[in-house]
């Protein structure tokens, strides 16, 4: 029985390594990533939220 509980917290620690693994793969991959055209200032953000509720505000009338 101890060598099935042994087993068994080996398995959950590669699990936890390849979980943290993958995080920082993708915290690296978000990193590198050249600024994209999407990523809006909050400026531009509160701009765009206007004009989308002008936008429905147009539709409802």
């Amino acid at each position: 029985m101890g060598r099935l509980q042994d087993l068994s917290n080996l398995i959950l620690a590669i699990a936890y390594l390849i979980g943290a693994i993958a995080t920082l793969y993708q915290v690296k991959a978000k990193h590198d990533a050249p600024p994209d055209e999407t990523d809006m200032s909050i400026d531009n953000l509160k701009k765009e939220i206007k004009s989308l509720q002008d936008k429905l505000k147009d539709k409802q009338k």
